[in-house]
């Protein structure tokens, strides 16, 4: 009896380890690094070897939709900006100075690699002292 107890608990404990999911999340990329600077919910996917295309799409389509398709100055309803939303996020982590940085989509599927989900904003992302600011591109 013991043994079909413990033989049901690993298969449980399997079973919740290989449930599909799906991560979906805006980054900023640095030379050298990349920070998280929004995540949207679990997406929920069928299948953890078949459903990349699956994930990429539904984070493309979350991605957009929050930012009618990666405009930083896209008014929320919370009355601040994408870009504001994000440059709020940098600050809270010590970063409060941004230049001329895309934000870009990326997900991950069952915890594997971040894989690049079609997404990037229409504007390049500056941040003076925390505060979203148009961005000078200097040539």
């Amino acid at each position: 009896m013991k043994v079909l107890l413990l033989v049901f608990a690993l298969v449980a404990a399997v079973s919740a380890q290989t449930e599909p999911w799906c991560r979906c999340a805006a980054f900023v990329t640095y030379e050298f690094n990349e920070m998280m600077v929004y995540e949207a919910p679990q997406i929920i996917i069928d299948s953890c070897q078949d459903d990349a295309g699956q994930c990429r799409d539904a984070c493309a389509t979350e991605l957009n939709t929050l930012s009618n398709n990666g405009d930083l100055w896209l008014m929320q309803e919370n009355g601040v900006t994408v870009g504001q939303s994000i440059c709020s996020s940098l600050a809270d982590h010590h970063l409060n100075w941004i230049a001329n940085h895309r934000v870009y989509g990326y997900f991950e599927v069952c915890g594997g690699p971040w894989e690049y989900a079609e997404f990037a904003s229409q504007q390049l992302l500056c941040c003076d002292a925390g505060v979203h600011d148009h961005c000078i591109v200097r040539k």
